[in-house]
């Protein structure tokens, strides 16, 4: 029942992110970011999908690494940098 129920919530991210970039009030960029960490979490697929986004654009892979050693960053960013990094 997990698994039906993340894709939704991932589906429902990914329009939420649409959204968000056509409206200006909304911010879209943060349902991307929750959709991918979702995807990375719960899926291997999408653990490979974020592995090569990251070896494709090197900026995506520096700025994750970068808001890991930001103090206010949730442990949570630190475990999808350790499942998603193309160096492993």
């Amino acid at each position: 029942m997990r698994k039906p129920l993340m894709v939704l919530a991932i589906a429902g991210c990914l329009v939420m992110a649409v959204v968000g970039g056509l409206l200006p009030i909304l911010q879209g960029w943060i349902f991307l970011v929750l959709a991918l960490y979702l995807l990375a979490t719960e899926f291997e697929s999408g653990r490979k999908w974020v592995k090569t986004a990251r070896r494709r654009w090197p900026r995506l892979s520096r700025a994750i690494r970068k808001g890991r050693g930001h103090r206010w960053a949730p442990r949570h960013l630190r475990d999808f940098d350790d499942l998603t990094d193309p160096s492993k």
